[in-house]
């Protein structure tokens, strides 16, 4: 039974465009094979490579998180819709019909319509109506605290990170062991500079679950907290299991702020030639620690 609804759940998520990356599309393949054979650890562990290299692509997020919550035992209900509405805009998504979907879930009156015309509005960047949508799903059913992290998301994405804290509180009151949340609230907490509350809740978030993603953002905030020795040691680490353009520029910028200017060319190189689009930024920096040599 479990593997009817997470496999429901996940091709719902199918639907959605995921990346025109080549490496994501094939770690999302991965991740569908496991889901199908009953693996979802290892799905999970793919859907992180994902995030190491798309840390905002909030589908793949979205279907962790469920994956999960199905590993822990938890939530079941909230996957499996029972909504007729919510089944048709599913196949007015699939047929490439917006406006149909939108009319289908606008129609239903029930706390899965509401949910889903939460995600509806999400995915397009209307937070504000999304964050309505989700309050009405979670007062027709105050059970479904899923809500509350949709909420929170929708604040984190337009980047009012003091209120996606307040519902991420909340939240984390109901669900003490959801990695996913400690790791958003800590994102929320860098974001707010406030660096030492961020690492507390991403080691409270590694010690659930021990993702790529997770320990790429740990060294991220050791790194913006001036403990270059401490992150350099957490990239270095992580290395070994990716190599994107994101975490050598990490691993190079760590190295200059050391003195290992030569060390930090070459991995500073690395992402360069990895890089699917100019960065500037990262040119310049190049071009000053090489002048340094």
């Amino acid at each position: 039974m479990k593997n009817f609804f997470i496999t429901g759940f996940f091709l719902f998520f199918m639907t959605f465009s995921v990346s025109a990356s080549e490496l994501t599309e094939d770690y999302f393949d991965m991740a569908s094979n496991y889901v199908i054979q009953g693996n979802y650890r290892e799905a999970v562990n793919f859907l992180n490579k994902i995030l190491v290299t798309e840390p905002q692509n909030s589908n793949v997020r979205d279907l962790k998180n469920g994956l999960e919550q199905i590993l822990q035992g938890r939530n079941k209900s909230f996957i499996l819709s029972k909504s007729n509405n919510v089944k048709q805009s599913i196949e007015m998504k699939k047929n490439g019909d917006k406006q149909e979907e939108l009319v289908t879930l606008t129609s239903g009156k029930d706390y899965w319509s509401y949910y889903f015309l939460g995600n509806y509005y999400r995915n397009n960047g209307n937070y504000t109506q999304a964050v309505d949508y989700f309050i009405k799903s979670v007062n027709a059913k105050p059970d479904l605290v899923q809500c509350y992290l949709q909420i929170a998301l929708c604040y984190f994405e337009s980047k009012n990170y003091s209120q996606a804290m307040t519902y991420l509180n909340q939240y984390l009151k109901i669900n003490q062991q959801d990695d996913f949340a400690y790791a958003l609230r800590a994102r929320c907490e860098a974001g707010l500079g406030d660096e030492n509350s961020a690492l507390s809740d991403i080691i409270t978030a590694i010690a659930l679950e021990n993702s790529l993603d997770y320990r790429l953002l740990e060294a991220k905030i050791l790194y913006n907290m001036k403990r270059y020795s401490q992150a350099l040691e957490k990239l270095e680490k992580l290395v070994e299991e990716v190599q994107t353009s994101e975490v050598y520029k990490l691993i190079g910028l760590c190295q200059a702020e050391l003195g290992n200017n030569t060390d930090a060319i070459i991995n500073l190189d690395k992402a360069m030639l990895l890089l699917f689009e100019d960065d500037k930024n990262l040119s310049a920096k190049y071009n000053e620690i090489k002048a340094k040599i």
